[in-house]
């Protein structure tokens, strides 16, 4: 007796190939979808608690003899010297944030936009939130929580 075997796959085979490709590529897009807001959602934290993070250090350090702070916008924060924010002053130092996300809520106390370290010990008198968020989709956020003794931190 002689075999003969063909080579070759079947139309279910194809199919069933097909299928799953099909699952897999569905579920990778879902995933990855997402990965640009988030990246740029999470460098924009990065970038904000930077900026509070040099603003206190340079307060503690004394530099300049001066007191140093941050201020909020939809779109940028601003390192300032001194105890007021002046959007004219040449000593501001200006990150613009990410098109794609926006400062979407300061809550700080007194209804403030700026933080002040204070000297010696590095408190601030403005503590609360800032909420970033990602312009496309205003539900993925992230909460910066800025306590009174100057630290912060994101959730």
């Amino acid at each position: 007796m002689n075999f003969k075997f063909k080579s070759g796959f079947t139309v279910v085979e194809l199919l069933v190939v097909l299928a799953v490709a099909g699952i897999i590529m569905v579920v990778s897009v879902g995933a990855f979808s997402k990965a640009p807001g988030l990246e740029a959602l999470d460098k924009g934290t990065a970038v904000v608690l930077s900026s509070l993070e040099r603003a206190r250090n340079q307060t503690l350090s004394a530099k300049n003899a001066s007191v140093y702070g941050v201020h909020f916008e939809t779109q940028k924060v601003v390192m300032f010297r001194d105890s007021a924010y002046s959007s004219a002053s040449t000593t501001n130092v200006v990150e613009n944030l990410n098109p794609s996300i926006k400062i979407s809520a300061i809550n700080l106390s007194g209804g403030a936009s700026e933080v002040v370290f204070e000297r010696l010990t590095g408190e601030t008198q403005k503590n609360g939130t800032v909420v970033i968020s990602l312009v496309s989709n205003l539900a993925l956020t992230r909460t910066i929580t800025i306590f009174k003794t100057g630290l912060s931190q994101s959730n």
